[in-house]
């Protein structure tokens, strides 16, 4: 019974030690901290993310299901989410910053609330996808205001590559290589498509710690019971 609680203990932990580690970089090598049944999100990462989306994205892109008040569960103060509703002309309430719908070659910019939720892949797809333009290939023809992206179904997009070194500036001091942009942004947007997610794998952990403790008193009393009547 102590070894079983001792290494339950040492498990939650390690998980901790280990999401603390890998929050500190996310490109070397590629990984996202909210990926996995005990993943949490990185919020250092998803900070810089929404400092992205807000500086790169939202002219083309809202995030209508999330609001200013919800920046405080990636840690920002509620002073600093009423400065950022109030530097977006509205209030806590109101949803986060975005343009209108716009037509961009017949296709209208999506709204990025739960993308990381309807594409498969999630984080690495958005990452994938931000990453993914690069020259068509020989023999490919686009269509007028069009670009070939090696992520994107079927390789051609409206959607024009936005990212680029720099395009923000991070007050942590993390280089804002696209990149680093790319990632960062993914994780935003896997946060504003699960706003719970940590509190889900917090309580589906605790759920198994608690039925494996009840699983080893359950076989511990049926060894009590039947040896007490040999």
């Amino acid at each position: 019974m102590r070894r079983f609680l001792a290494s339950i203990f040492a498990l939650g932990t390690l998980t901790a030690a280990c999401h603390a580690a890998r929050a500190a970089d996310t490109l070397s090598p590629l990984h996202f901290q909210s990926q996995g049944p005990l993943g949490t999100i990185d919020k250092a990462a998803a900070q810089r993310g929404y400092r992205v989306f807000e500086s790169v994205c939202a002219g083309c892109h809202a995030v209508g299901q999330v609001h200013y008040r919800d920046l405080e569960a990636l840690g920002l103060t509620p002073d600093q989410a009423a400065g950022e509703a109030v530097a977006a002309g509205g209030n806590l309430g109101s949803p986060l910053k975005g343009a209108a719908p716009m037509n961009m070659g017949g296709a209208i910019p999506p709204d990025l609330s739960s993308i990381a939720a309807q594409r498969h892949g999630g984080a690495r797809y958005i990452y994938d996808f931000l990453t993914g333009f690069a020259p068509a290939p020989a023999g490919t023809t686009l269509l007028p205001g069009h670009y070939y992206n090696t992520a994107f179904p079927g390789g051609e997009t409206a959607m024009p590559p936005v990212l680029r070194d720099n395009a923000v500036t991070y007050a942590d001091g993390t280089p804002a290589t696209s990149a680093q942009e790319a990632a960062d942004l993914a994780e935003f947007l896997t946060w504003t498509a699960d706003p719970n997610l940590d509190a889900r794998h917090q309580i589906g952990f605790r759920a198994i710690i608690f039925f494996a403790f009840l699983a080893i008193i359950a076989i511990a009393s049926k060894r009590r019971v039947w040896s007490a009547q040999i």
